[in-house]
């Protein structure tokens, strides 16, 4: 069972309140003979524990700062975004992850923005639906099947690792070529078309090249 405990600086808790915490903490199987104090480190608001003899992780007052400023800039920057339709350089990026205990393991492909990363969804995620076919027309690496089949997307991610490697990412070859698309706040609109990487006095909005090269 978990547990969530706030610290509160200003108010104490009467007898009263410490026989009902105690009979609490007995019905939800605490032996309370057994309960040390918590040690409080500097600025903490909050412990928490996933069971009942795990470590305590702790809140800091700069945690929630950080948290705040977090979401501020966030808010700001969907302000500033939203319903604004911009041409941007983005770049596709199929890498491997090595996944957790068998779960999410195998090649990914997401489009990755400066500074932000970009999916049909917003936020950095495993690209999927109508964007992923564009992607793949604008990349045709393999031979499309009559019927939907999911190792024609294993088969055209692993080519474009392939064709397009540039560097390893956790010590596997990962494929990455640019692009630009019109976005609008965090989601991609429309894919434009193939581009070049920049030179190094070149801008990175680099060249749109003819689809179908």
């Amino acid at each position: 069972m978990s547990t969530v405990i706030s610290r509160n600086f200003s108010i104490s808790l009467s007898d009263k309140a410490c026989q009902r915490a105690r009979e609490y903490l007995l019905s939800a199987g605490y032996r309370v003979k057994d309960l040390k104090p918590i040690v409080w480190p500097e600025g903490a608001v909050s412990a928490y524990r996933s069971y009942m003899g795990a470590p305590w992780e702790f809140t800091t007052k700069a945690d929630i700062l950080k948290g705040k400023r977090e979401r501020m800039e966030h808010s700001l920057w969907f302000k500033r975004e939203y319903g604004v339709t911009q041409r941007k350089p983005l770049y596709i990026w199929v890498f491997w992850c090595p996944g957790i205990s068998g779960l999410f393991e195998g090649l990914w492909t997401y489009i990755v923005g400066l500074g932000r990363d970009y999916h049909g969804g917003g936020y950095k995620g495993q690209l999927g639906g109508y964007l992923l076919d564009d992607v793949m027309r604008l990349f045709p690496l393999v031979d499309r099947p009559l019927f939907p089949d999911y190792r024609y997307y294993e088969s055209w991610r692993r080519a474009f690792v392939k064709k397009y490697q540039r560097g390893l990412w956790c010590g596997r070859p990962q494929g990455k070529s640019p692009i630009r698309a019109e976005v609008r706040g965090g989601n991609i609109v429309k894919i434009l078309g193939r581009a070049q990487w920049p030179k190094r006095k070149d801008s990175y909005e680099g060249k749109i090249l003819d689809n179908n090269r």
